[in-house]
């Protein structure tokens, strides 16, 4: 199988020198739909003749999802931008030089699954590759870390980012060492492991758990087990619209001692700490949130590997 296809989704597009995410979504989509309606005439797959917005988009796009085992946010089921009129016709004439008009069934179906891995392989190297923008725009500090964690969910990956904007902070504010780990490596206290940490972080007499996902019995018990083995407080730092559903499950918990447990959001955590170290200044707001995205960037995103979730401004 020849590389036409991601070739095909950049025709008609300015310069015709980069992939677009949006085009290959938008490619996957249109692949998945021929399966069931098998013509090669791009205005048969969409809604209005010269339109960018494919049948049952969002069917085909959770099909898409599941059959190629994508990352959530890879795939934008509510993406049909990027001029597929136009460019549309060139991928589904690639799909037809594979033989896919004289194909039996079977054969059709290994043509449009070599197609969708090809394009799959390229999407997901393109957003693992390309960082995360922010823009520092008239708004709060707190907003703008909204902004990236949303752009982070679209990557998969807005618990990484947040456990390590957390402990960039904590290094910035605190002008101390903090143990930089993988998000997916587990620091937390072992049998055999006295010294290992309780939550994501410690700070002196604070246990600092982040935590974006929804609550889970797990994440309660290690709550629950720093309590009990220490005379520390928790703060558990989640996503804003999780913030309400965490405290009521503490606080209705039998083994966890709540007025021990600080809960709040990621996004006002962070949020509050740069507007403080901004003195409440518009502009200090905007050299403190640069601060934070170098240590972020610099001490955390390098040393770990992980690029595609390094911070740029716009």
């Amino acid at each position: 199988m020849s590389s036409r296809f991601t070739e095909a989704t950049k025709l008609c597009q300015p310069g015709k020198q980069a992939l677009v995410p949006s085009r290959l979504r938008a490619a996957l989509l249109v692949i998945e739909r021929i399966r069931e309606h098998p013509s090669l005439d791009i205005n048969c797959h969409l809604v209005r003749k010269n339109d960018s917005i494919i049948h049952s988009q969002n069917v085909y796009g959770s099909r898409v999802y599941k059959r190629l085992n994508l990352e959530p946010g890879v795939i934008d089921f509510g993406n049909h931008t990027s001029n597929l009129f136009e460019w549309g016709q060139f991928l589904l004439d690639a799909i037809a030089a594979e033989g896919f008009a004289e194909a039996s069934p079977l054969q059709r179906e290994s043509i449009l699954s070599a197609a969708q891995l090809e394009l799959a392989k390229s999407l997901r190297f393109i957003i693992e590759s390309e960082p995360l923008e922010v823009e520092l725009k008239n708004q709060t500090a707190e907003a703008t870390i909204q902004d990236l964690l949303l752009a982070a969910d679209g990557k998969g990956k807005a618990g990484d980012v947040a456990r390590y904007l957390v402990g960039a902070m904590l290094a910035l504010r605190f002008k101390r060492e903090i143990p930089i780990l993988p998000a997916y490596q587990s620091n937390r206290r072992q049998c055999a492991e006295k010294d290992a940490a309780l939550g994501s972080f410690e700070i002196r007499n604070a246990v600092i758990e982040v935590n974006v996902e929804p609550v889970d019995q797990t994440s309660l018990k290690r709550i629950a087990d720093a309590l009990e083995k220490t005379d520390k407080e928790v703060w558990l730092l989640t996503r804003s619209e999780r913030v309400s559903g965490w405290q009521n499950e503490i606080e209705n918990a039998d083994d966890i001692d709540s007025q021990r447990v600080i809960v709040t959001s990621v996004e006002a955590f962070l949020g509050q700490n740069i507007t403080e170290l901004a003195e409440f200044s518009g502009a200090g707001k905007a050299i403190q949130l640069k601060s934070l995205f170098d240590v972020y960037n610099c001490h955390w995103i390098e040393r770990l590997g992980t690029l595609g979730i390094r911070v740029v401004f716009k």
